[in-house]
């Protein structure tokens, strides 16, 4: 019996986080520190969500990542402020205004996403 990680699935961190739907997208929301901290990095893009929403969250690291993301700062009601595509590894990108981000790696199905919010996600960011 092999020890060695099954890197053909989704990595387990994220398996304990509550998800949310969010402008089409099911993500885990990154609540606690560690998720928060992590984020997406360390992973291969075939082991990493649809996305990761992080709650007052107004600033984002890009170290440690290994494929580039689009992140899409969110205001208190989950509207888009501003979106910054195709982020690359080590960089920080910050919008003060912003109360939440949504992570999605940059190859993300264009046809995925709902500009409406649903009234069921504008509450608890």
């Amino acid at each position: 019996m092999s020890t060695r990680a099954d890197i053909t699935r989704p990595a387990r961190r994220f398996h304990r986080l509550e998800r949310k739907r969010l402008h089409g997208f099911e993500v885990p929301v990154a609540a606690d520190p560690l998720s928060r901290l992590l984020g997406l990095a360390l992973l291969d893009r075939h082991r990493s969500p649809e996305g990761l929403l992080i709650p007052r969250c107004r600033s984002v690291h890009t170290f440690g990542m290994r494929f580039p993301l689009d992140l899409l700062f969110l205001g208190e009601e989950c509207q888009p402020l501003i979106a910054v595509r195709e982020v690359g590894p080590g960089h920080r990108v910050r919008v003060p205004q912003a109360a939440a981000v949504l992570e999605l790696p940059s190859d993300w199905d264009i046809d995925s996403w709902e500009a409406e919010v649903p009234e069921s996600s504008q509450a608890e960011l």
